[in-house]
């Protein structure tokens, strides 16, 4: 098996290197000068220190997409734009032999939007991947309006064969990882503005239930990557809640802070917070905050979990694993419990009469 990646940045890289563990024939395909030398360099010391690699094809770095015409696989990596994503899959299908299989590794855009201008859609279809590479397995395999059976049958074997867990996403519910991370965030934002809790605060009680802080993941991820996602995953349920975070980031970025670097949210924060309204204990505004987080966290779980297009069993262990839980999201509903948990919600719902915080389905966590 021949795979090509397009795009050397942080995800382009980690995934040339992985695929160097098996029995293929990997290309990287980079506009970057410095980047190919550097990767090169790179790849010398892998080879020379791992002599096993050596009888397998030696990996190729190229800047030339015409490398890439005996591909059985092509992954693209670059950034989040949607133009130079449509413009790259246009170039490749006068390239590519036609038994290729076309994958977008997009966060946030619309495998739709992504494959607009390519004629044979029906090999086309989003493949994304997290971080770390290392420690998590998941992979989502985004299927299109267009995207043929056996082409997600294809792409399903490519990544068991590669050592990954596919999570199959059809229909609206695309990108489903991608859009629980974010509602995430925004939610916790939506939460810091009460005032009661600072940013640093609420990512400790975050890291309760998640193997990160939430805002710890938004700035290690950057602002660009966030702001993208903020705009393009929003459907009409959840549009009001990313609007506070938008904006913040949005001014930010205005200001020059790409987060990472000890400039994002948590290294940026004014530490000259009001006095909590909050005329309770910590420990109790803590729990009460860490309640709600979970709520919310599990409603949403749950309502994905309604769409008879997805398998709840495949849904459930890729959110446990990408999520980083504490527990399973069985375990963590029980130690809730249904009461406390629509008590929490209904108690948002009357606060904010946002349909976002009405109760899912909640029998999915009961199930089996």
């Amino acid at each position: 098996m021949t795979i090509g990646i397009v795009g050397s940045g942080r995800m382009g890289q980690d995934l040339f290197y992985s695929f160097m563990e098996y029995d293929c024939q990997v290309i990287l395909v980079s506009r970057n000068p410095e980047q190919i030398e550097k990767i090169t360099k790179k790849t010398r010391k892998i080879l020379k220190r791992d002599p096993g690699l050596m009888g397998k094809e030696t990996p190729i770095i190229t800047d030339k997409l015409a490398d890439l015409a005996g591909c059985d696989v092509i992954i693209e990596t670059v950034i989040e734009d949607l133009a130079v994503k449509q413009d790259i899959f246009q170039s490749l299908e006068g390239i590519a032999k036609n038994t290729c299989i076309f994958a977008t590794n997009s966060s946030s855009l619309d495998v739709t939007d992504v494959f607009y201008g390519v004629k044979e859609k029906e090999r086309c279809l989003g493949l994304h991947y997290f971080y770390p590479l290392k420690l998590i397995s998941t992979a989502e395999v985004n299927a299109g309006p267009d995207t043929s059976e056996d082409t997600v049958t294809e792409m399903v074997k490519f990544l068991l064969v590669t050592g990954r867990k596919p999570l199959v996403l059809r229909g609206e519910n695309r990108l489903v990882l991608s859009k629980l991370l974010i509602s995430l965030a925004a939610y916790a934002y939506k939460l810091s503005l009460d005032g009661e809790l600072s940013l640093n605060e609420l990512d400790q009680i975050t890291k309760q239930v998640l193997l990160f802080g939430i805002f710890e993941m938004v700035d290690s991820t950057g602002f660009p990557v966030i702001s993208q996602c903020l705009t393009n995953l929003p459907d009409k349920l959840h549009s009001t809640l990313y609007k506070p975070l938008l904006l913040e980031i949005s001014d930010l970025m205005k200001q020059g802070k790409e987060g990472r670097r000890g400039e994002g949210l948590l290294s940026l924060e004014d530490s000259r917070k009001r006095d909590p309204a909050f005329t309770g204990s910590r420990e109790e505004c803590y729990e009460k905050y860490g309640i709600r987080f979970l709520a919310f966290l599990l409603n949403e779980i749950a309502r994905y979990m309604e769409d008879p297009l997805l398998d709840n069993k495949q849904v459930q262990e890729s959110v446990e694993e990408v999520l980083g839980l504490s527990a399973s999201l069985k375990a963590l509903y029980k130690e809730l419990k249904e009461e406390k948990l629509l008590e929490t919600l209904n108690a948002e719902y009357k606060k904010s009469l946002d349909p976002l915080f009405l109760p899912a389905d909640l029998k999915v966590y009961g199930e089996h």
